[in-house]
């Protein structure tokens, strides 16, 4: 036996090592943090900088020395054929008649005639380079300006996703917390039921009570069983979400450290009801902010289109014309042609074209200003209406707590008056009903607890140092 335990142990270590392995350990800070490195949306934040930073430097090339070789060979199977006029008979017939006084034999066209002729060698080689130099232009200097914003936005939408991040992975975790706390307690109440269902089920077997009484504690028993099997069904689908926002494959178990009541016992109640709010250190005031200033730059941009543009530039090619194939001999000319300048183009008159596009952006700027103050307005609303729904939820809270408590205490008294016969099934079955909702009310405030303290947190934090820090 001994032989056949250690040939199953080793044939099965691995896959027992691989399932130790995806078991994943975390409070909540931990999932923060882990989530920070491995959500996928954070991912492509990151990415995003990265091709924000690539733009900048793509705009910024623009302006840089634009250097490009060019190299042909034609080789011509028929050299073309042109057609020039017949100028050398009229000088024939001409200097026949006047000089020699001689008749020709047959007379000159009345139309002018053409002979075909080829110019041009068969084989032709062209070798050359050119150097492109902006030196002024108004739309690059505000297109490089504008690239650096846009990286600014990116790096501030980083920030946002983090914001938005935190506040899934945290209602996640707090929900899955919320749950199982609940879970815990029916399961604790199932226990003494089914131990109560037995003692009854042998007492009236006994003939000491009614069948009723039998009847009442299995309904008891089945709520219980169907309440605890909904809750575990909904802490599977909660525990999916939150390893799918910290980027855990789905076949991969989380464990949760934190306690639900260290979580509760360390809110700070002053600070979230009564820290200052900042607006212009709100993330979604940030972003408006950037895209603000790449509206005016828009207006900029529209009126670099009055300035002229000015490039410098610089050719140099060489061409061969062969009649055979021999362009490696060095002994054979080559001829160079360099050529070097400058162009300037001015604009001059668009028929108010350009005026406006000046307009358009300068009202789209007017616009910009009033959704400032519209934003503004809105997240300091957001942010009373966070503070009077988590101070709401903090009561209601404390006002279930106390709910529980009472009806814990009731279900016991009756409980143990049912066992000594001095109260009814239907009176156990109300109790454990009761306790059941109140349990369930404790619960759910929890949830709109926490989760009203995310939102209110969401508006608290100071999100332009985050982005300090990301710079």
């Amino acid at each position: 036996m001994k032989k056949y335990y250690y040939i199953f142990l080793l044939a099965f270590l691995p896959t027992i090592l691989s399932a130790q392995e995806t078991i994943k350990v975390f409070s909540l800070s931990e999932a923060l943090d882990y989530a920070l490195v491995h959500n996928y949306d954070y991912i492509n934040a990151q990415t995003d900088i990265e091709i924000a930073e690539k733009k900048v430097w793509e705009s910024t090339a623009t302006g840089l020395p634009q250097v490009d070789g060019s190299l042909s060979n034609d080789n011509y199977l028929d050299i073309p054929v042109t057609l020039m006029p017949d100028f050398i008979s009229p000088s024939v017939y001409g200097v026949n008649i006047n000089g020699f006084g001689l008749e020709p034999v047959q007379p000159l066209p009345d139309e002018q005639q053409f002979f075909p002729v080829q110019f041009g060698t068969k084989h032709n080689a062209t070798a050359g380079i050119s150097v492109n130099q902006l030196l002024f232009s108004g739309e690059y200097i505000v297109a490089l300006r504008a690239s650096k914003t846009y990286l600014g936005q990116t790096e501030r939408q980083k920030v946002q996703t983090e914001i938005l991040l935190v506040e899934q992975v945290s209602k996640s975790y707090f929900l899955i917390l919320s749950m199982e706390e609940n879970m815990e307690i029916l399961d604790s109440s199932l226990v003494l039921n089914k131990a109560l269902l037995d003692e009854t089920r042998a007492t009236y077997e006994a003939g000491f009570v009614e069948d009723t009484d039998v009847d009442q504690l299995e309904v008891i028993v089945n709520n219980l069983e169907g309440s605890i099997r909904n809750i575990q069904n909904e802490v599977r689908t909660a525990r999916a979400f939150l390893k799918f926002y910290m980027g855990i494959q789905p076949n991969e178990e989380v464990v949760l450290t934190d306690d639900l009541n260290s979580v509760l016992e360390h809110l700070n109640i002053d600070y979230l009801l009564t820290s200052p709010f900042q607006v212009e250190e709100n993330i979604d005031f940030i972003l408006f902010q950037t895209q603000k200033d790449l509206a005016d730059l828009q207006v900029d941009l529209e009126k670099a289109a009055y300035l002229p543009t000015i490039n410098a530039f610089f050719s140099a090619q060489t061409n061969a014309m062969r009649d055979t194939y021999s362009f490696f001999d060095s002994s054979l000319p080559w001829y160079p042609t360099t050529v070097w300048g400058f162009k300037m183009s001015v604009p001059i008159w668009s028929s108010g074209n350009r005026n406006a596009k000046v307009q358009q952006m300068k009202l789209n700027m007017k616009k910009m200003n009033v959704s400032e103050k519209q934003l503004t307005s809105s997240l300091q609303l957001q942010v009373q209406t966070a503070r009077n729904n988590f101070s709401n939820m903090y009561y209601n809270y404390l006002n279930r707590q106390k709910n529980l408590e009472v009806t814990v205490k009731i279900y016991n008294k009756t409980n143990t008056k049912y066992r000594e016969g001095m109260a009814s099934s239907f009176d156990l079955n109300q109790a454990q009903n009761n306790f059941i909702q109140a349990n369930t009310d404790y619960t759910l405030s929890i949830m709109d607890l926490l989760q009203n303290k995310i939102e209110l947190e969401k508006f608290l934090t100071r999100s332009a140092d985050q982005f300090e820090e990301v710079k």
